[in-house]
């Protein structure tokens, strides 16, 4: 198949791939060593295979050393090649297979079918211009009758009822312009995601490998390979493609064509693309644009995306756009503003694209991705970031955002932090170290990452925000893991430490595990909120969370003077802790006279586990100075030993705690284990198991407006 757009030509040179017996089937004998024989033969002609050597229309692949192919059925075999082979002739050893229906797969390195369909091809890396011996072939066939004699083709698998499938391959032949000697990487891009990255259908918007060691000659031909996977690419006319070579010290060349008819990229064949030397364009570090906010600078592959910290200046603004998926594994990140006035704002738009492999070991200032944010960074995504902090404020995204030379506010949306480790002392968060400005924070996400300290002030997401006119919205970890690996203070599934005025709406925890058992401080969502006027935690849930700490420590938040906690929620999950005050909700929630503690409207169903020490409560360890807390209920187990134990708070230690509308469901606690004398606000409580949850709140009064009460537990609206 051909076709030609302009002068790009997406050329298919079919590589069909026979295995021809050399001997008549017949059933396998089994010598006395347990091995069965396999021998197989590829006739003449570009036959695709695993080792390739130039041929005038395609590939011809061969036979090579230690070349090995799976047979799999009720169990499974590698079949080693034998000495003796030829490129076209090889014979295989292996121990029998038994079963009515088999899979056969090439390499042999692949374990098992599923292993080989989701293989990735993505990584690829090419040495020397025009070298093939990065290519690696895949094939499988699958659900066959047989495998003593077989040929990988469609036929041979249509006839003994399975089907076949390999990989192809990419070829590009580009004339490069003038000047260009030393290509460093090439890619094709769409604006679409039309490409495959694996065999498990993964689409991407572009293919491209890496080039080492490749110098032109005089023609400024430039000969590059890559696999493809085993998925049939159809390219839609219509569809804008560029072609991007990165040469000389990371400066970009394009090329861009609008294809006028549908094209494709088949597997089991080379499909060329072919470009003479007119119509390239250079665009310096990046795939386009010019750094302003109407026309952005196109980051397309890792050097133009190390670029940019090059590329800010002190006192303006630099507009950027991620318009590729980026793997920067392999080497250190360095942060993108981390030093000298920390004055370069700069708009990062990740336009839903992933930065895979974010490393930093070395000891850098505020580790991270930007190091302190000084303006916008959103909708974008970090893939198994690994950062080692030091003594300094860090995170995934940013170690620090704002700065004290500006007010100017800043902002993060839409991003996300997946399957990354950070570890490191003080002010450590899986997003953010330190908030220092005026920030929003919106719709940003950590899932399924470790956040190891030595110190104290550390948060699944955020570790402190330290600036009045923080907000977080709708952000949420998922699967968190976070470490004290000493004795210290702040932990929060979500936030360290409140240290300013700051807002969270519709903001969740959900199985994470804080493992503190020596630690102080220790909550689901936060460790400490502080007593600051107009700070906000409302419609906030910890769900399924798992908590080791010590004094201190609850299902939400640890220590809590902060003067509005409501409609937030604690769901399921175990909370063990070997200290004092320890609750399924507020350890120890605290007001004084110039500003009270309230939590209203909110509930804990979590277990918690006080063992021998005091102040053990199903909602609330210890109730202290000026506090109100309205229409709330405990209805997780309480297991604590001590008198100062209760179904609802541990103990009610001055006068001027007001309690009231509350329930601790427990039909062996009291509501609370002690109360101090002339506490005459901790009334209109329940505490035992009749009727329903429900049927108790209904009682109390609780408002429908706020809670449904149509089933045995209340639950937030």
């Amino acid at each position: 198949m051909k076709t030609n757009i302009s002068n790009l030509v997406l050329a298919a040179a079919l590589l069909p791939l026979l295995f021809s017996c050399n001997k008549a089937a017949e059933p396998v004998s089994v010598p006395d060593d347990g091995l069965v024989t396999i021998s197989a033969t590829i006739p003449d002609g570009p036959a695709t295979r695993v080792a390739a050597a130039a041929a005038e229309t395609g590939l011809a692949w061969k036979w090579e050393e230690r070349d090995q192919i799976t047979v799999v059925g009720v169990n499974s075999s590698v079949f080693d090649i034998e000495d003796g082979f030829t490129a076209h002739q090889a014979d295989f050893t292996g121990k029998p297979v038994a079963g009515s229906a088999f899979s056969i797969l090439y390499p042999g390195s692949y374990d098992s079918v599923a292993e080989l369909e989701a293989a990735a091809w993505t990584g690829q890396v090419q040495t020397g211009n025009g070298s093939m011996d990065h290519l690696k072939y895949c094939a499988l066939l699958s659900g066959v009758d047989a495998f003593e004699t077989f040929e990988f083709s469609d036929a041979w698998a249509a006839e003994h009822g399975g089907s076949f499938r390999q990989s192809g391959v990419l070829k590009f032949a580009l004339t490069l312009p003038e000047g260009v000697t030393a290509p460093e990487s090439v890619a094709v891009r769409a604006d679409e995601p039309v490409f495959y990255a694996d065999n498990a259908g993964t689409k991407v918007s572009s293919l491209g490998l890496e080039l080492k060691d490749v110098t032109l000659g005089e023609d400024r031909v430039l000969t590059a390979w890559m696999t493809l996977p085993w998925q049939e690419v159809k390219v839609p006319a219509g569809t804008a493609l560029t072609v991007t070579v990165v040469a000389d010290g990371g400066n970009h060349w394009q090329r861009s064509v609008t294809l006028s008819a549908e094209a494709s990229l088949l597997p089991g064949k080379v499909n060329t693309i072919v470009l003479d030397a007119t119509g390239w364009t250079g665009s310096g570090h990046y795939a386009g644009g010019e750094g302003t906010a109407e026309s952005p600078w196109l980051i397309a592959d890792a050097a133009s995306l190390r670029s940019v910290r090059g590329d800010l200046v002190s006192g303006e603004t630099k507009y950027f756009k991620l318009v590729q998926d980026i793997d920067i594994s392999g080497a250190e990140w360095a942060p993108l503003n981390n030093e000298g006035n920390f004055d370069k704002f700069f708009d990062f738009d990740g336009n839903g694209k992933t930065i895979k492999g974010l490393t930093i070991t070395e000891p850098v200032a505020y580790a991270s991705f930007a190091g302190i944010l000084y303006g916008t960074l959103r909708n974008v995504t970090f893939d198994g970031a690994n950062i080692v902090a030091g003594n300094n404020k860090a995170g995934i995204a940013a170690g620090y955002v704002g700065t004290n030379k500006s007010l100017t506010a800043c902002s993060m949306t839409g991003v996300t932090v997946k399957d990354s480790a950070i570890e490191g002392a003080t002010w450590l968060g899986g997003l953010i170290g330190q908030v220092a400005i005026a920030t929003t924070v919106s719709d940003c996400h950590v899932i399924r990452t470790t956040v190891t300290s030595s110190s104290d002030n550390v948060g699944g997401l955020v570790a402190v925000p330290d600036c009045a006119g923080v907000r977080f919205e709708n952000c949420s970890t998922e699967g968190v893991t976070i470490r004290h690996t000493a004795a210290k203070r702040y932990m929060g599934g979500f936030v360290g430490n409140i240290n300013k005025a700051t807002v969270f709406e519709r903001c969740t925890v959900k199985d994470a595990v804080l493992d503190a058992p020596s630690s102080q401080r220790v909550g689901g969502f936060v460790g400490q909120a502080g007593r600051f006027d107009g700070a906000v935690i409302s419609h906030c849930t910890v769900e399924n969370a798992t908590i080791t700490g010590s004094t201190n420590s609850a299902g939400f938040v640890g220590v809590n003077y902060c003067p509005d906690i409501n409609k937030c929620a604690v769901v399921g999950g175990t909370i063990t802790a070997n200290g004092n005050n320890v609750a399924g909700f507020a350890g120890y929630p605290e007001g004084n006279a110039t500003l009270a503690c309230k939590i209203a409207d909110s509930y804990s169903t979590m277990k918690v586990v006080g063992g021998e020490r005091s102040e053990i409560g199903g909602f609330i360890g210890i109730a202290k100075g000026l506090i109100a807390v309205e229409r709330c209920y405990a209805a997780g187990e309480v297991n604590g030993t001590h008198a100062n134990t209760g179904a609802f708070v541990g103990k009610v230690d001055v006068a001027t705690a007001a309690i009231s509308a509350c329930i601790g469901w427990n039909a062996t606690l009291p509501f609370a284990g002690f109360v101090v004398d002339g506490a005459e606000s901790v009334k209109d409580n329940y505490a035992g198991n009749e009727g329903t949850v429900s049927s108790q709140a209904i009682a109390l009064g609780w408002p429908a407006d706020v809670w449904d009460l149509s089933g045995d537990a209340p639950k937030l609206k």
